[in-house]
């Protein structure tokens, strides 16, 4: 299996992401949230214009998934303050799970952000999101932490807070990268 990653900049590739999030937020999250949080969601961190803003001027890195040259799903990446990085957004689509797109994914996130200076990857995952949650565990994240926001409304998430130490000897971190092939 290949996995490529593209970088996502104009106009065209943020119309795909926009399309591919609808996509992957009505396959994955239809059972653990109501629709309208879900479009609430979409509307606020998926929307074409959210997307241009985060590249253009929010220092935000998007990248499409494609594997076997198919379009896989996508994912998006910040510096934050200090030297950690938070992915923002992951997402594959049903047919393409389970095959490594999510853990060749975070190893090319932290092989940027170890380039970066970063010394910590972090990703927030909605409480409710056991597969999410159990995948990046296995992918070696720890989790630091729980919280809770406010969407809209009566809306809530909460949240479960990974981080990856990104500093560790990098033959150790791929090695356990590689035995969950």
């Amino acid at each position: 299996m290949t996995t490529e990653f593209e970088n996502i900049t104009g106009t065209l590739d943020i119309i795909k992401t926009t399309c591919l999030a609808n996509r992957i937020f009505g396959q994955h999250f239809t059972p653990l949230m109501p629709r309208q949080q879900i479009d609430y969601i979409l509307d606020t961190f998926n929307s074409f214009n959210v997307i241009n803003e985060r590249i253009s001027t929010g220092g935000y890195k998007y990248y499409g998934i494609v594997c076997d040259s198919r379009q896989a799903g996508f994912f998006a990446y910040v510096p934050r303050l200090g030297e950690a990085v938070e992915i923002t957004e992951i997402g594959v689509i049903k047919k393409q799970r389970g095959k490594g797109c999510c853990k060749r994914a975070l190893q090319f996130i932290c092989d940027k952000a170890r380039e970066g200076g970063a010394r910590t990857v972090k990703i927030k995952i909605n409480k409710k999101n056991e597969t999410a949650l159990k995948a990046f565990k296995a992918l070696g994240m720890q989790e630091i932490g729980e919280e809770q926001e406010k969407l809209m409304g009566d809306f809530f998430v909460e949240q479960v807070i990974l981080a990856l130490d990104i500093t560790a000897d990098d033959s150790t971190q791929t090695d356990a990268l590689t035995a969950l092939e």
